[in-house]
Order: C-alpha cells, then structure tokens, then sequence
C-alpha cells in the first residue's frame, strides 16, 4: 500500500446483505479489505440502519430501503430519480475519494457537482455499458418500442461524468472509452479466494454434477439450461450421473423469474432431475455447494463480469458459459482451459455437457487451471489496484 490511508465513500442504491447483487457485494467485500488495510470506508446507499459491518467500515444510510427493482428486475426511473435526489444527503465531510457505480445513471452528474465544489475525485466504476443492447432490454409499457434510445442516450451521457471512469472487464472498458474519449482502466471484480478454497474442502462428492447460481432473470437463459438438462437426463451419461447423485443440476438464487421457472420445472416433469436450492442464507453456503458440482453452468446473455463463473473456478469447479457478445464471461473463463464457450442452443449445450462429464480427466486438468487463474482476483491484489488509482486522483486533485 502507498501513501497514507484514505477515507472512502462508496456510494450505490443497494447494499449488501440487505440487497445481494453483484455490485452491493462487491462494494462490501472490497471495503471490507480497505479497512482492513487502514482505511476508512463508509457505504451510503439505501439501507434499513447505521452498521458498522466490518473494521473501518461504516453504513450510513441516505434513504431506508425500498422496493428496488419493477418487473423483470429493472430499476425503474422513479427509483434512478430517487436515488439522485438523495446525493444531497452524501456525508461527504472528511473523505477523500468517492466512488461510485455507473448505475442507475442519474446520480452521476448531481454527485459529480457536489464532489467538484468540495474538490474530491469521483471514480466511477462501470459494470456494463449496453448501448444498443438497451433495445433488448427496454422497459415494458406502450411506449417500451421507443424508449430504448432515451436509456441509450442516458447511458450515452452519462459516461462523461466524473474524475476517472474505470470498467470491471475490458469488454465494458472499451465500450466507455470510446465515449469518453479516453483510456479507461480494467479494475476487476474480486473473490476472498483462501476462504472459498477453504469451504471447498468440505464439499458434497454426491452434490448434482451441475450447478448455476445467481440473480434469476430471463436474462440468465435458465430456462435453456433446464432444457439441456433434460435432454441430457434422456443420454446414458444422463441417466448414470442421476442414478448416482439423484439430481443433475442445482439452481441457487432468487429473484424476478423464480416463479416462471419452478412453473417450468413443473410443468416438463423436471423434478426428480432439477434441485432447486433457492436462495442460501450465506455466500458461504454457495459456495460450498457450488463446489460440489462437477461442472459450473452460466448460460447468461448478459454478464458485465462474471462472479459466479470466478467464484466456480476458485472452488476448482470449471465453468461452460454460452458466447454472446455481451457477455465478458470469455474475459476470466478461456476456452479449452479454465471451461468452455458454447453456442446458446440447448442441443449444443447437452452435447457439450454430456462430453466432458464423460471425461473426469479432461474436467480435472480444467479444475487446476481454474483454480490458478482465480487466485488472480483474490480481493487483496484487487484492492491493492483501486488504492492506487485512488491515490493517483488524490494526488492529482491535491496538487
């Protein structure tokens, strides 16, 4: 570490534990690794109370939480409206350095104001940039055909705010610079690394050979993933691996598409072959049972990162994920190595799975090299990269 210990602020709607997305649980795992080290971390976001969740680590609250997310799990506009309208409650005194998510996109410039008078760096870190992806994405509603270019230029506009943008993959970095008009730095996501090797030691060897976990949106493509899986359950490799572990796939997770897909599983007989785990009480209770799979699946559309993918590899599961070109999985999983790219068909995907979970050697050699590959992103050498860029754009501010 260099230079001396700087106050934080991590600014962002949802935190961690009361909210379990990805961006939340990053901001608590890396303050939680700043204070650690000796800095001081406050995370203001939507939150119930004040906590003081680890050493040098403080919630305070701007607003009380609320119901975060519409259909589909998307924000809505009123609640990105909301969200700016609490920047002016940021206890901004005494810090050095603000940081912040690129979403939901309408605080950026009322922060970016506040943290320029009070002459603080803004670092805003940007987790996906979609452009014309929004198309796709865009908010249901009789007027949903159009909208998806007002939230384009939305996010279009927005990329210009701030002292430094940084980016979790270089998929979304080059997405930024080129708005920007500048280099923007890959400042990854990161994973306690020792931990999750730890509670892969205690592994279930009869947990189901495959196993997703994450947020359930449409977005995720579970419902092909439970397609292969049934085609697989119809092959002998299939019907084996059933006979031994009474399941092929474990589902961990909750959110908006929950209830489609038990519908799903339900309604194609899926039971006896689907464990549907729900959301665990503790990331510690997923990753153990991630670890017992042979095979990590990520069928995902859309993945700015790819935390589960990494979590998978440090548990020395290797991950099969489904190429799109939003997705920056291929960043941290290399084909043919740590896992496996595949078209997004569920024949591909069976043929695929049925392959290499009739390969134990083949999987092995994977496992090793994705468990070297992830101890990369342990949170420590993560950490270790944000305090320099905070220490630059302090320096640079203060000279």
């Amino acid at each position: 570490m260099t230079g001396r210990p700087l106050r934080w602020l991590f600014f962002y709607d949802c935190i961690y534990p009361e909210s379990v997305g990805g961006v939340e649980h990053r901001n608590y795992e890396l303050a939680r690794e700043l204070g650690r080290l000796g800095h001081e971390v406050l995370l203001s976001g939507w939150a119930e109370s004040p906590a003081e969740p680890h050493p040098n680590v403080r919630v305070q609250p701007v607003a009380r939480a609320s119901r975060r997310y519409v259909a589909r799990g998307r924000r809505s506009g009123i609640e990105a409206l909301t969200l700016a309208s609490q920047v002016r409650r940021i206890p901004l005194d005494g810090v050095d350095i603000v940081e912040t998510a690129n979403i939901p996109y309408l605080h950026l410039p009322l922060l970016a104001r506040r943290c320029r008078r009070r002459r603080i760096p803004l670092l805003v870190t940007w987790h996906e940039h979609w452009g014309r992806y929004w198309r796709e994405h865009r908010p249901p509603g009789p007027f949903s055909p159009g909208m998806w270019r007002l939230y384009a230029l939305c996010e279009h506009w927005s990329a210009r705010f701030g002292t430094q943008a940084a980016a979790v993959s270089r998929l979304t970095a080059d997405r930024v610079s080129t708005v920007r008009g500048e280099t923007v730095d890959v400042i990854p996501n990161g994973i306690p690394f020792e931990r999750i090797r730890t509670l892969a030691a205690d592994a279930d060897a009869t947990a189901p050979p495959l196993v997703y976990a994450g947020r359930l949106i449409p977005e995720k493509r579970i419902d092909l993933l439970l397609d292969a899986t049934a085609r697989l359950a119809a092959t002998e490799t299939g019907r084996k691996l059933a006979t031994e572990r009474g399941a092929l796939l474990r589902i961990i997770g909750g959110g908006p598409a929950e209830d489609d897909l038990r519908a799903h599983i339900e309604r194609e007989n899926l039971n006896a072959i689907v464990d549907f785990a729900g959301r665990l009480p503790e990331n510690e209770d997923v990753w153990r049972a991630v670890a017992g799979a042979r095979l990590a699946v990520q069928p995902s559309a859309r993945e700015g990162f790819g935390l589960f993918p990494l979590e998978a590899m440090a548990a020395g599961v290797p991950v099969v994920h489904c190429r799109s070109p939003n997705s920056a999985v291929s960043e941290l999983v290399r084909d043919g190595r740590e896992g496996w790219a595949v078209d997004p068909h569920a024949g591909d995907l069976t043929g695929l799975l049925e392959r290499l979970l009739a390969e134990p050697g083949e999987l092995a050699a994977a496992s090793s090299s994705a468990v070297e590959r992830a101890a990369g992103y342990d949170w420590r050498q993560v950490a270790a990269r944000v305090i320099e860029a905070g220490n630059v754009l302090v320096r640079r501010e203060r000279s």
